[in-house]
């Protein structure tokens, strides 16, 4: 067809030449019909409850140049709504916009309609934070934080993980689709987020990342932990090992009982006081009888070196005895993750 359309062009345009003639546009009834309808987007996802979101859309015609033809917008269900942009006005009106907003945590689709033809675009409600019920919204640094799921948020096993302000991940205790535990952090100031969380209501799932309502606040362990003389029942003056050894004179200390049979691995890791930091910081472990620090390093002192994380193992004897974490570089670590487990 074009073959023909150019050799009739080229013969026409001869005549023309000769008789000195007017000039045509082989493109003249082309347009202004409609011949196609066209979206700046085809898929859009919401928050539910939160901004809404814009579509435009414009019919052209077969030269692709945008007509004055009006168009519709329907939403396709009761998750959402759709209402014309009123304060969108493009000159000339080649072109009308809509607001579209979700309202409800699934997925919907809005019908768009203009001369003559018909497109359809997808929309995904999503929530904005994570919903699920939460033991405690300002855990204490140490506690075990529990998550619960809903019925539209489950959490995938494989990809859960909780990050506290500053990057700093919590340990995982235990995960399962309904419910997640985590050791809180000490951590800055900021928002915390939960990975691997499961929206139920699309097919497949959709795996998400959302802000979890929780703010790391305070100390488990204070104000009892950072000495002798606040421990329960005992109270001891000072660390074993101290300034004069090269400590700040900074302890953290836990109390157990002990059975006498069981042989134990304490085992102590932390953070580096700075995020991404080279971690040169020291702390010694070691366990100290009832008698406090008169009766320290009972356990044979392996777990007073250098190195990280710091370990040792023994037996010890039935009845009271004190963990104690001694720091020997400032500023102090943000969390000391503390493992104990049975040997035999």
């Amino acid at each position: 067809m074009n073959l023909r359309l150019f050799g009739a062009l080229g013969a026409i345009g001869a005549i023309t030449l000769a008789l000195g003639s007017c000039k045509s546009d082989p493109l003249s009834d082309l347009g202004p019909k409609p011949a196609s309808l066209v979206l700046d987007f085809n898929h859009l996802q919401l928050i539910v409850g939160g901004a809404s979101g814009h579509l435009t859309a414009s019919v052209l015609d077969a030269r692709a140049t945008p007509t004055e033809t009006p168009v519709t917008f329907t939403a396709c269900d009761n998750n959402l709504t759709v209402v014309r942009d009123t304060s969108y006005h493009p000159v000339p009106v080649t072109s009308t916009r809509a607001v579209v907003t979700s309202t409800v945590t699934a997925p919907s689709c809005v019908v768009v309609k203009g001369g003559g033809f018909t497109d359809t675009v997808t929309v995904f409600g999503l929530p904005g934070s994570f919903t699920g019920q939460v033991s405690s919204a300002t855990p204490k640094g140490g506690d075990t934080l529990t998550i619960a799921s809903t019925p539209l948020l489950k959490f995938n096993p494989d990809s859960v993980a909780v990050t506290f302000p500053g990057g700093t991940a919590a340990i995982v205790v235990s995960v399962t689709a309904d419910t997640v535990k985590v050791l809180v952090p000490f951590a800055a100031s900021g928002a915390t987020t939960i990975n691997g969380v499961l929206v139920t209501t699309y097919t497949p799932p959709i795996l998400l990342k959302l802000p979890l309502p929780v703010a790391q606040t305070g100390d488990r362990w204070a104000p009892g932990d950072t000495g002798y003389a606040s421990a329960p029942t005992f109270p001891l003056p000072n660390c074993a090992e101290g300034i004069a050894g090269g400590a700040t004179g900074k302890c953290t200390i836990f109390k157990y009982n002990a059975n006498g049979t069981d042989s134990l691995q304490f085992t102590v890791n932390w953070t580096p006081a700075t995020v991404g930091a080279t971690d040169a910081s020291d702390i010694d472990i070691y366990s100290c009888g009832s008698a406090g620090v008169a009766a320290c390093f009972e356990d044979g002192g392996g777990g007073a070196t250098a190195k990280t994380p710091e370990s040792f193992t023994f037996k010890p004897s039935a009845g009271v005895h004190y963990l104690v974490i001694e720091q020997f570089t400032t500023p102090e670590d943000p969390s000391v993750y503390v493992t104990i487990t049975k040997k035999n």
